[in-house]
């Protein structure tokens, strides 16, 4: 958390044009998160202390691995959701939410998917199924109190990671954000929408097969980053068009399956072949 809170005073620093402030939160940075991982890091395992989802999430959440431990520390954690858990939260009211919160940065839908799934115990399919509940209890076994309200947290994802629209912390207020839907196997169609600043942003997709229709719409005067899944660039139509023959349409780079796109304000209909490890 300490790590947490110099990045945020690093942020708002930037934000306001304090460079040097910035400078300074940002060497302290470089000290506390050496001397953290240093402190918990056990080489020999290839882990930390607490092999925890809580734990494993909040390292990587912090950036605390150094890069090249990164890849390692995320498959930890990734077989804690898949083998250890079986696709089941082990987490509580603080880690369920940078669990969930560093999967959507991380792209992987693919494992909020599978914990979102689960109607066994514990997880709120369980609380939904078999509590019969319609608002959150402190505890996933259905005891305690109701009116902590955890429900912001799997919400989010719906609109993050379903829906894709991600905020751009370089351009407050969504003059400029990313749209990056997660196209995952539970799910064959999504309508979402965000109020925005400068107007109603649109991200809805739908897959049949394997073709995938993705509409999106950009309020004027905000430019957003695309991510079309795709075999490849050349397979990405546009309202049946090439992409080349659009207006306000500039294809940027291929990059984890999907074809990114630089788009001008307006609506636009994008149509690809989904790839095989989506459908």
């Amino acid at each position: 958390y300490r790590v947490l809170l110099w990045q945020q005073l690093q942020d708002f620093a930037r934000s306001i044009g304090r460079t040097d402030e910035a400078r300074r939160c940002g060497e302290r940075l470089a000290t506390i998160r050496l001397l953290v991982h240093r402190t918990f890091y056990q080489e020999e395992k290839g882990d930390y202390l607490y092999s925890s989802q809580s734990s494993l999430a909040m390292a990587l959440y912090a950036r605390i691995p150094p890069p090249e431990l990164r890849s390692k520390i995320m498959a930890k954690l990734e077989n804690q959701i898949v083998v250890e858990k079986r696709g089941h939260l082990d987490t509580g009211l603080l880690g369920t939410f940078i669990l969930l919160d560093l999967l959507i940065q991380e792209n992987r839908n693919d494992l909020v998917d599978l914990i979102m799934g689960q109607t066994t115990y514990p997880g709120w399919g369980y609380l939904i199924k078999e509590m019969g509940l319609k608002t959150w209890p402190e505890t996933w076994s259905g005891w305690g109190s109701h009116v902590i309200l955890v429900t912001a947290t799997p919400g989010s994802w719906f609109y993050e990671g379903l829906g894709g629209i991600l905020p751009d912390p370089a351009n407050p207020g969504f003059r400029h954000f990313t749209l990056r839907p997660g196209i995952v196997k539970s799910v064959d169609w999504v309508k979402c929408s965000y109020k925005s600043p400068y107007g109603e942003i649109v991200s809805n997709w739908q897959h049949e097969g394997d073709k995938l229709t993705m509409e999106v719409t950009i309020p004027a005067n905000t430019s957003a980053t695309v991510n079309v899944p795709a075999h490849d660039a050349a397979r990405v139509m546009e309202s049946g068009s090439t992409i080349d023959k659009v207006k306000g349409v500039k294809f940027l780079y291929m990059e984890n399956n999907a074809a990114v796109y630089a788009v001008c304000s307006g609506t636009y209909r994008f149509q690809s072949a989904l790839i095989e490890t989506i459908k």
